[in-house]
């Protein structure tokens, strides 16, 4: 079977969890939790082949070295099933190799999707390695208010946890605006060199206030019909234990009042040091 692949694209902070599992409930789609193994294993592996497959010695150092990917842990993959799956499959590229890792998931997750998700702010910094090796993949990007993002650094900041896969953000309010702004800067210059109709733009506001709305424009891009068990993503479970300290509202219904959170957290002489940085870039994204 022939499947098409999706890439969630989006800075820290931004819902792409709670994106992620919106998409990730509907029938056709699965997006695993985040996990950067397509770029961390390209090198050793670029040349995977049909033979490759076959090879009892090159599958069991592919399955020892993605073992070893951080967070690959929280999927519960079983492993002897994605060997066998391999070996059915016989993959005749990296491309294909790696759609069998997610396939998997699928699998072990009762689903026979046609669209393979991946979601990873990491990959902000890949972009066109991602587009080089899956040629015609779709991008669906999110996009929030630099002011709510650096909102929720401070929270995550904090936070007391015992999680050992804590985010690590910027310190100094302009810090974390510089990273607002680089991140979403390589997201809009990427976007400039591809083809329009391979990517959508979501607005985390917009999600909240129109998720019907929003989320049919991306299953349209898919070419897929829209369907209400989107809605109801939070009820699923879908992100693991390990990282619900700081993802509490991906098991919860959608708060529409989630936004302009800044208002009432943050100083004036803050939100203006926040825009004295991002105001370009805000502007072209939609924000005042």
């Amino acid at each position: 079977m022939i499947y098409q692949n999706l890439f969630i694209i989006g800075s820290p902070r931004s819902g792409t969890s709670m994106f992620r599992m919106m998409l990730s409930s509907h029938e056709s789609i699965v997006v695993p939790p985040e996990c950067g193994f397509i770029q961390w294993w390209y090198e050793k592996y670029k040349d995977w082949n049909k033979s490759s497959s076959q090879s009892e010695r090159m599958l069991n150092d592919f399955l020892t070295d993605l073992k070893t990917s951080k967070k690959i842990e929280t999927w519960g993959l079983d492993f002897k099933a994605l060997k066998l799956l391999i070996i059915e499959e016989s993959p005749v590229s990296y491309s294909q190799l790696m759609n069998m890792v997610i396939l998997q998931y699928a699998f072990q997750n009762g689903k026979k999707p046609s669209v393979l998700g991946d979601k990873n702010n990491y990959y902000i910094d890949y972009l066109r390695f991602l587009k080089q090796t899956y040629p015609n993949a779709k991008f669906l990007v999110i996009i929030r208010d630099p002011r709510d993002v650096v909102c929720s650094y401070l929270n995550v900041n904090s936070l007391q946890t015992s999680s050992e896969y804590k985010p690590k953000f910027p310190n100094t309010i302009k810090e974390m605006s510089l990273d607002w702004y680089s991140k979403n800067m390589k997201i809009a210059e990427f976007l400039e060199s591809i083809n329009p109709s391979t990517y959508k733009i979501v607005k985390y506001e917009d999600l909240l206030s129109q998720p019907e709305l929003e989320l049919e424009k991306c299953t349209n891009l898919l070419d897929l019909e829209f369907e209400y068990s989107m809605m109801d993503f939070y009820k699923n479970n879908m992100e693991p234990s390990e990282l619900l300290d700081w993802k509490k509202k991906t098991n919860q219904q959608l708060d529409k009042n989630n936004t302009q959170k800044y208002l009432k957290q943050l100083t004036q002489s803050e939100i203006e040091e926040i825009v004295s940085v991002s105001g370009e870039l805000m502007e072209k994204f939609g924000y005042e």
